[in-house]
């Protein structure tokens, strides 16, 4: 019997099973699995060898090439410091501020801070709902100790006091305006009444022994007086006819008083010779100037909000701010409030820094020498003072 044999096709095999619905999805997934392992082989071997490549062609730092002699090790950088001058730079500012505590007394005013010396009025509202400053506050600043001095009144409030080694002189007033210009001789103890004053609050600067102060005497009259303290003696240095300069407080620094006036000039009388000079700064209005060995600090404004501070150098002027109403001024710098922040501008290399602290809000109250004082304003229930240093690095 003859058998045949038979055979399978593969390749018909093949066809049949090609018409099987698998098999694209079986092809998919091989041709996922190809690339997912050439992803791996790149990550794994490629990437590192590029970030290799580009560490060597773009690194700061590069390895030197062999050679036989050495190689000399390159000079390092100093680092920089943008302002070497400034303690304010790296400093803790919550650390270098100081409370000034007045127990006896809920408010302050008028601070004048000259050396390691402050002074302010301080005082308690009465019942008619007003303050009365009745003691003056002076406080070292070196040795965090205060005196309180119960100076003669007449009428309601200690304002404006200026002292120096010998007298203290300030303005005895009265609640609605007027009251009487008072000295005080620290070496005897004994006060006088230098002048009555009928209208405003003015407020005098001190010189050895003389006092001056710009005040109205009729309707549209003020005059800058000169008043000596030993003598009670009296003198009229420049009159005001119906000019707004005579709002313009004048300054006393060394033997030199500094004021704006009648026509807007800015005027330095040196108090020694007795010799005027006007003092051109370069702008169109000038108000309340303050003088330093450094130059002269002032207002373009009668203290208005667009305003602006601006420092003369002896040669230029420059503008530290605008928008800040007041300021004092230091021993290297000028300090100012804007926006419930105080901020200290170096007027040096023009540098500035804020230093109130973040949770906090702030009003300047005066500076000198290399001391600010300012009132923390965050709370009012009682006037809180603080200071700082912030003088250059030594």
């Amino acid at each position: 019997m003859k058998h045949e044999k038979r055979y399978r096709s593969t390749t018909k095999l093949g066809k049949h099973l090609t018409r099987f619905r698998i098999m694209p999805y079986l092809e998919l997934l091989l041709a996922i699995g190809f690339l997912a392992a050439l992803g791996w082989a790149f990550y794994t071997y490629a990437i590192p060898f590029f970030n290799n490549l580009g560490n060597h062609a773009y690194s700061c730092r590069t390895e030197p090439e062999a050679t036989p002699a050495p190689t000399p090790e390159p000079t390092p950088e100093p680092t920089h410091d943008p302002y070497p001058d400034h303690a304010l730079y790296d400093a803790d500012i919550k650390s270098l501020q100081t409370e000034i505590v007045v127990p006896e007394y809920q408010y302050a005013t008028d601070v004048t801070v000259f050396g390691d010396t402050m002074i302010a009025a301080v005082g308690n509202y009465t019942q008619d709902g007003t303050a009365a400053f009745v003691r003056l506050l002076v406080y070292e600043f070196r040795t965090q100790t205060r005196t309180l001095l119960p100076l003669p009144l007449t009428y309601k409030s200690i304002r404006f006091p200026a002292m120096n080694d010998r007298w203290i002189v300030y303005l005895d007033a009265a609640a609605n305006g007027g009251g009487r210009m008072a000295a005080y001789d620290r070496t005897s103890g004994e006060a006088r009444t230098l002048k009555t004053v009928h209208v405003g609050h003015p407020k005098p600067v001190l010189y050895g022994n003389t006092a001056f102060w710009i005040e109205r005497t009729g309707e549209s009259r003020d005059k800058l007086f000169a008043v000596d303290l030993e003598t009670g003696e009296s003198a009229t240095l420049v009159i005001f006819d119906g000019s707004s300069h005579a709002l313009s407080k004048p300054f006393v620094y060394g033997s030199t008083l500094l004021y704006v006036s009648p026509s807007g000039e800015l005027t330095a009388l040196d108090l020694a010779s007795q010799s005027a000079e006007t003092v051109d700064v370069g702008t169109s209005y000038i108000h309340d100037p303050q003088m330093n060995a450094d130059g002269i600090a002032f207002l373009d404004s009668d203290h208005a909000r667009d305003g602006r501070i601006l420092w003369y150098d002896g040669t230029n002027t420059t503008e530290v701010v605008t928008g800040a109403v007041d300021f004092s001024l230091g021993d290297g710098f000028i300090a100012y409030s804007r926006f419930d922040k105080n901020y200290i501008y170096y007027y040096g290399d023009g540098t500035t820094f804020c230093i109130t602290r973040s949770d906090e809000t702030a009003m300047l109250l005066g500076a000198g020498g290399k001391t600010v004082v300012w009132m923390d304003v965050t709370w009012r229930d009682k006037d809180i003072m603080e200071y700082m240093t912030v003088g250059e690095r030594k």
